[in-house]
């Protein structure tokens, strides 16, 4: 016996082509986080289905309006899904980096003492030949980071601890982080450790410097990406947080 029925209308390769671009995206992830695929080539990939996806999403919207004016139920669904998944690929980022963080100057190593960071020693040795060097950019770098409202707020930290008992409280706070400590030296105030980017893994280092001053200590810090040229506020955002853990934690000591 013959079935009869209306073919599927060929709305569905719609979403079915977002689900596709999303996959590749996705599988672009994976690759840079397994070392198989230069982040720099990731991002044509990211941009190119990026773009894609919203190219087809726009057209989904017609395809809707037409399903609305035929009384097409299908053909809407088909392009609601459509226009759905091809947002997906400009929410995710905004979400997970800002708007805000778009905006951020083309660096990679923030701090919070721009006249004398903090240097890296430890971690000079789990750096590759085709990383970015370790050695502070000086005032190239310092300019755009002090002229820059997104840093505003990277600043050193007060706490009333000693010299030990700050450094512990680092080390804590680091690995409670998630971040690998490498190094750690409470009576000279030391401490290195390495951090990864939350999706795509990147690696950026980062040095905890703590100095006596009055009746307490200054924290230090210094965050340094090892592959990318812009960072898009990561190392910046990661002081942030550290800080902002390390003053709540010492408060309550």
């Amino acid at each position: 016996m013959i079935r009869s029925g209306r073919k599927r209308h060929s709305s569905r390769w719609l979403y079915r082509i977002q689900w596709l671009l999303l996959a590749v995206i996705a599988l672009a992830v994976a690759a840079v986080r397994l070392g198989l695929l230069h982040y720099l080539t990731a991002f044509e990939v990211f941009k190119y289905a990026g773009l894609a996806a919203v190219a087809v999403a726009l057209g989904s919207i017609l395809v809707f309006i037409w399903g609305l004016v035929t009384r097409h139920p299908e053909a809407r669904r088909a392009a609601l899904w459509a226009t759905i998944l091809g947002a997906i690929p400009v929410a995710i980022p905004l979400l997970l980096v800002g708007e805000h963080n778009f905006r951020a100057p083309a660096i990679h190593d923030i701090s919070t003492d721009l006249k004398e960071p903090p240097a890296f020693e430890a971690i000079l040795s789990l750096r590759g030949p085709g990383d970015n060097s370790a050695e502070y950019a000086g005032e190239a770098v310092a300019s755009q980071q002090r002229n820059s409202p997104l840093y505003e707020d990277i600043q050193p930290l007060q706490l009333n601890l000693s010299v030990p008992e700050a450094t512990e409280l680092a080390a804590d706070v680091a690995q409670k982080l998630g971040w690998r400590v490498v190094a750690k030296s409470p009576n000279k105030g030391r401490l290195e450790a390495v951090a990864r980017t939350p999706v795509l893994g990147f690696t950026e280092d980062v040095v905890v410097r703590i100095q006596k001053e009055g009746q307490g200590v200054k924290v230090d810090v210094r965050s340094a990406s090892r592959a990318r040229i812009a960072d898009l506020g990561s190392n910046g955002q990661r002081i942030r947080v550290f800080l902002k853990k390390m003053k709540k934690r010492a408060e309550r000591q």
